[in-house]
């Protein structure tokens, strides 16, 4: 599918750039500089690469695992209309390359609140035949961009202690992952009622990023509040290995209270290997897909 119909989104008069205030998200303008949304997006450019895919999914063995994913731009970077602006695939998108039924609602732009508001998988898990739901968000909640400037306090506020505790207000990370908890909570058993007991929701919390400067997601609201990108890179390391780590914690009590979530651990598994401050090379998201298909099982062949 890299060659779709032979376009990409600079050939089809789009751009795409990162909103700066919630991280992983991104914002597709058209020709004339006008957002393009979502259900326009769907609508039309989508149309027959959805067209194409059930098709494909004709072709497959009929007792392969069947697979929907939601999230953000970890799911879906539009692929491979992006491929010219030198974006990666998605661990997801590499799942969609293996001979697995699949449905992909992501969407670059989605936050965690609209997918929850918007219940794009309420459909597929009604139509019970998921076997599993992968779920991907929040990230936007917690580890970059506005949420950053709000949780990340000044350097000096740590008095060069080496704790990264010193550096993160704990009561606002506290509430946006209670926040996020209750989100989940909700997504879990509507997949596991809808699905009549059937779909198994696969959830992760990221991988441990590396600011870059001068971007605007991790770089520049570390810089804004005094930290040195270099001088103070072990310090940082160590606070967004806390945000993370706390992101999974809080997976984990969901998965501890819900019937059908699987916490997937992505952790260490990128090693550096980032195309931008929070997003995996092609090469990373092969070794992701492979942490959800260790869990999905292989496809079957027909």
């Amino acid at each position: 599918m890299d060659n779709f119909s032979g376009q990409n989104l600079e050939s089809m008069g789009l751009s795409v750039a990162k909103d700066p205030a919630v991280c992983l998200v991104y914002n597709i303008f058209g020709q004339r500089g006008q957002r393009v949304s979502r259900s326009d997006f769907y609508r039309t450019i989508l149309k027959e690469q959805r067209e194409i895919t059930a098709e494909a999914l004709n072709q497959k063995d009929k007792n392969t695992p069947k697979i929907c994913a939601e999230g953000d731009s970890w799911i879906n970077i539009l692929w491979p209309w992006s491929q010219i602006l030198g974006y990666h695939r998605t661990f997801f998108d590499v799942i969609q390359e293996k001979l697995y039924y699949n449905n992909d609602l992501g969407y670059p732009g989605d936050t965690f609140q609209q997918m929850l508001t918007e219940k794009d998988y309420e459909n597929p898990m009604k139509s019970g035949i998921l076997d599993f739901f992968i779920f991907s968000g929040g990230g936007n909640d917690v580890l970059g961009g506005g949420a950053l400037y709000d949780l990340l306090k000044w350097r000096e506020s740590g008095h060069q202690s080496e704790n990264p505790k010193y550096y993160v207000d704990d009561r606002i990370l506290h509430d946006r992952l209670e926040t996020l908890k209750s989100g989940y909570l909700t997504i879990a058993k509507e997949a596991w009622v809808w699905s009549s007991q059937k779909t198994r929701m696969l959830v992760h919390g990221y991988d441990y990023p590396i600011p870059r400067r001068n971007e605007p997601w991790l770089g520049r609201p570390f810089e804004s509040r005094g930290y040195d990108l270099i001088a103070d890179a072990d310090l940082i390391g160590t606070i967004l290995e806390l945000l993370v780590d706390r992101f999974y914690a809080m997976l984990e009590d969901v998965a501890a209270e819900s019937a059908n979530v699987i916490v997937v651990d992505l952790r260490r598994v990128c090693a550096g290997r980032w195309h931008d401050e929070l997003h995996p090379t092609t090469a990373a998201s092969r070794d992701f897909a492979q942490r959800f298909i260790d869990v999905i099982g292989p496809p079957r062949v027909g």
